[in-house]
């Protein structure tokens, strides 16, 4: 990217988790997600995000009026998320834009041309949400279960911040970057990346700057 003759360092990705779902799984995930995406991710853990856009006859929250709402938030709230050393004018004229931040949210969501969707990427403002409401198991009459819902969060999370760093949908059913239609498609992923959709990551995140 670039901005004038500034280079703009890429602070890495946010885990803003809201404390309305499980906050216990926060910590496994934040983790899985740095694994697959093979870079730092901070956690955001210890508030409540609002449920933005909640349509009454479908009762369920607009994804993308959710995330219009988290970048209002991340650049009024930079306290959240500006490192300590950063002058804050220069980090709100420039560096805010480069962080990649997801929100995981307990609202059931949708967008316009679908029906729900586990999670939704606004790469042009980098930020991305993922809901746990279909991923759990109880949704689906099963037994619950902890490891299953943390492994579908992590693919659906990594899936929806590789779309923030431009990576689009791939062919191969086993890789991140498929997209799902429904639970089984999501459990038949892999939780890594094919080769094609790593390399494309790691050239666009390469050093960890934009010049």
């Amino acid at each position: 990217m670039s901005l004038n003759t500034d280079i703009i360092y890429d602070m890495g990705i946010h885990l803003f988790w809201d404390a309305r779902v499980p906050i216990g799984l926060s910590r496994p995930v934040s983790e899985e997600l740095s694994a697959v995406l093979e870079m730092p991710v901070s956690r955001i853990d210890n508030g409540t995000f609002p449920l933005e856009g909640f349509d009454t006859i479908r009762n369920q929250c607009d994804a993308v009026k959710i995330l219009t709402k988290l970048d209002m938030f991340r650049r009024r709230m930079p306290e959240l998320f500006k490192p300590a050393d950063m002058d804050i004018e220069y980090y709100n004229k420039f560096n805010h834009i480069t962080e990649k931040i997801l929100l995981v949210t307990p609202a059931d969501i949708f967008e316009p041309l679908a029906d729900f969707v586990f999670g939704l990427a606004y790469p042009k403002l980098g930020v991305s949400v993922v809901s746990p409401y279909r991923l759990a198991n109880e949704y689906y009459g099963r037994h619950a279960d902890d490891e299953a819902l943390i492994d579908r969060i992590v693919k659906e999370g990594a899936h929806e911040i590789a779309h923030l760093y431009g990576i689009e949908h791939c062919d191969n059913p086993g890789c991140i970057m498929y997209c799902p239609r429904n639970l089984a498609d999501l459990d038949r992923k892999r939780k890594y990346f094919c080769g094609k959709c790593r390399l494309e990551l790691s050239a666009r995140t390469e050093g960890g700057l934009h010049e």
